[in-house]
C-alpha cells in the first residue's frame, strides 16, 4: 500500500500530541516527520486540540479533515436513527432479533461501519488507504472518552489496515454480510464536490476494480453482499442484483448468495 510522497507527518511548536505518538504515526505509515511546513509536501498530518489531522497546505480555503464519532453526523445518526427499518441496516440484512457479522470492506470515514456496529454487528471494518486508516484510527481512539459509544467500538468493531480484494483473498473468516460503498464516479455537483470528499479522492483515487472487489465479496460472504451506490449510477458489474434497495440520494444494491 503505497503512499503518496507529498504526505508528511507535522510536528511543531503548536503540536498538541506528543512527540511519541507522532513518531510512531510517521513509523507505521512509513511518511517524512518534519519541525515545520514544507512546500514540497501537499499535506501534513499533525494533532490540533488532541485530534490528529489531515491539513492540506496548496490552499488555504480547505477545511482540515478528521474522523470523529462524537460529534457530526456520525453522532447524529448514533442519537437520531437506530432503526432497524433504515435503508442500510435492511441492505446488511438486519432483522429483529437477528444481526449479521458484517465486514464493511470500503470503511472510508467508518459512518456506515458505526452505525451498523450500533445497531449491535459486529463489525470488520477494513480501510486501504494508510491515511484514512489513521484519521480513523484517532477517531476510535478518541470515542473511548464516551463511555456508551467507547462500548460499542470495544464490543463490536475490529479495524484492519488492508486492501479488502487481499483480505477476502486470504483469509478463512466467513462473514455473513460484506458491505461495499466503492468511491462514487465524479458527476457535477455531487457529494463528490464537497470539500472533505474532494480530499478523500485525491488520496484514494477512483475506484478501478470495482468488478474485481465484487467476486472477491461474493465468494467471501455466507449469505449477501450490499454495495451502496449513487441512486442512478450504474451497477458494479454487470451482474444483476438480486434487488434493490433505494435510499434519499443512493440505493443498496443486493446479492443473495443462495440465489447467484
Amino acid at each position: 500500500m503505497d503512499i503518496k510522497p507529498q504526505i508528511a507527518v507535522l510536528k511543531d511548536s503548536t503540536t498538541t500530541g506528543t512527540t511519541a505518538e507522532l513518531i510512531d504515526i510517521a513509523r507505521r505509515l512509513n511518511l517524512p516527520l518534519i519541525n515545520t511546513p514544507d512546500p514540497n509536501f501537499s499535506h501534513v498530518l499533525t494533532f490540533c486540540e488532541a485530534r490528529l489531522e489531515l491539513h492540506t497546505l496548496t490552499t488555504a480555503k480547505r477545511s482540515p479533515l478528521s474522523v470523529d464519532f462524537l460529534s457530526g453526523p456520525a453522532y447524529y445518526r448514533f442519537i437520531h436513527d437506530r432503526r432497524i427499518s433504515q435503508p442500510l441496516a435492511k441492505a446488511v440484512g438486519i432483522k429483529r432479533g437477528y444481526r449479521p457479522k458484517v465486514l464493511d470492506g470500503t470503511a472510508g470515514f467508518g459512518e456506515d461501519g458505526f452505525v451498523l456496529a450500533s445497531l449491535g454487528c459486529t463489525v470488520t471494518m477494513i480501510e486501504r488507504s494508510p491515511i484514512i486508516w489513521a484519521l480513523l484510527a484517532d477517531a476510535v481512539t478518541r470515542s473511548m472518552n464516551n463511555q456508551a459509544i467507547g462500548a460499542i467500538f470495544n464490543r463490536n468493531v475490529t479495524l484492519k489496515l488492508a486492501d479488502t480484494i487481499d483480505y477476502l483473498s486470504s483469509s478463512s473468516n466467513i462473514h455473513d454480510t460484506v458491505f461495499l460503498d466503492p468511491m462514487y464516479p465524479s458527476l457535477p455537483k455531487s457529494s463528490l464536490n464537497k470539500q472533505r470528499m474532494r480530499t478523500l479522492r485525491e488520496l484514494v483515487g477512483d475506484d478501478h476494480d470495482g468488478s474485481e472487489l465484487l467476486n472477491v465479496a461474493l465468494k467471501g460472504a455466507r449469505k449477501r453482499v450490499a454495495v451502496k451506490r449513487p441512486i442512478r449510477a450504474v451497477t458494479l458489474d454487470d451482474r444483476k442484483p438480486t434487488f434493490t434497495i433505494p435510499a434519499k440520494s443512493s440505493r443498496y444494491d443486493i446479492y443473495l448468495i443462495p440465489y447467484l
